[in-house]
């Protein structure tokens, strides 16, 4: 719905809505019948699969195998140095993730955590959650909005919208319905979700909450994207395949050319093989990708 080209009268007919606000029985209604104003949260995947994929890289797995192949044969100190370095690169892997994940759910703290609204007339506070379409918000200077409204009275009223549109500068709003077609930028008389009361005071109609509001649908948009490898992901997945391949064509010819042609002890050779795994994997390769 395009509420900025609408008249306050004819939003207000379409919501079924009064400006001295709803009353608490119609609210109770419209949140039973609506779900409450929060936007979806993806899936989380479990905490133990998220630190296990990081051991099961491929030259992980390499070192993971060298360590169980010292502890073997009974020399716990390089077996057990070889397992550090294993488990404080699969921690750091672990947690470069998770700063970057807290990053992209971060939308979902930006929306306002409590409003002022009018019930009956009667300014009362409620859990953002609690809001519903028709709802008459009130607004001040260092508000939080808390679902998209549409503007029915303004007082030198600007807002900062930069998580929406990436301007810095705050824009003035307006009252008036809008007749051509705008961007969500110059929808004047709009107030959305998420974006930031910097001077004035102003009233409001909810008109979408949660996952219809502005932030919800970038939510949504981010939640669908697929996984995808970068380029520079892609090269390092190759690297890490062609080191393994040289570290087994390295030892397939040092155990036949040292061993069958000079004779060396094979108890000598397969310690000197692991010390070669371990010294030609860059151990800081597979939590950078």
């Amino acid at each position: 719905m395009k509420w900025y080209k609408l008249s306050i009268e004819d939003v207000l007919n379409k919501l079924a809505a009064q400006t001295t606000g709803l009353t608490k029985q119609e609210r109770e209604i419209r949140l039973k019948n609506n779900g409450p104003n929060k936007i979806e949260e993806k899936e989380q995947v479990k905490l133990w699969r998220k630190i296990a994929k990081h051991f099961t890289d491929l030259l992980m797995i390499v070192l993971i195998l060298a360590a169980v192949l010292k502890f073997a044969t009974g020399e716990w100190v390089e077996g057990g140095i070889i397992f550090l370095v294993v488990i404080v690169n699969g921690l750091v892997g672990y947690w470069q993730e998770r700063k970057a994940e807290e990053s992209l759910d971060g939308l979902k703290q930006m929306m306002g955590q409590e409003a002022t609204v009018l019930n009956e007339g009667q300014p009362i506070k409620l859990d953002a959650e609690e809001l519903v379409e028709g709802d008459v918000v009130l607004l001040k200077a260092g508000d939080v909005i808390p679902a998209d409204l549409r503007l029915i009275e303004v007082h030198d009223l600007t807002v900062e919208e930069s998580i929406l549109t990436g301007e810095s500068e705050a824009v003035e709003k307006i009252v008036a319905s809008i007749e051509r077609e705008a961007l969500a930028g110059d929808q004047l008389n709009m107030a959305f979700s998420g974006t930031l009361v910097q001077t004035g005071s102003a009233r409001g109609l909810v008109v979408e909450t949660g996952d219809a509001t502005e932030i919800g649908k970038i939510n949504h948009a981010l939640q669908v994207i697929q996984a995808q490898e970068t380029p520079l992901v892609k090269k390092m997945h190759q690297l890490n395949k062609q080191i393994f391949r040289g570290i087994l064509a390295l030892i397939l010819f040092l155990l036949f050319f040292t061993s069958f042609r000079y004779g060396m002890d094979w108890n000598l050779m397969f310690s000197a093989s692991i010390a070669l795994i371990v010294a030609m994997i860059p151990e800081g390769l597979p939590a950078r990708s």
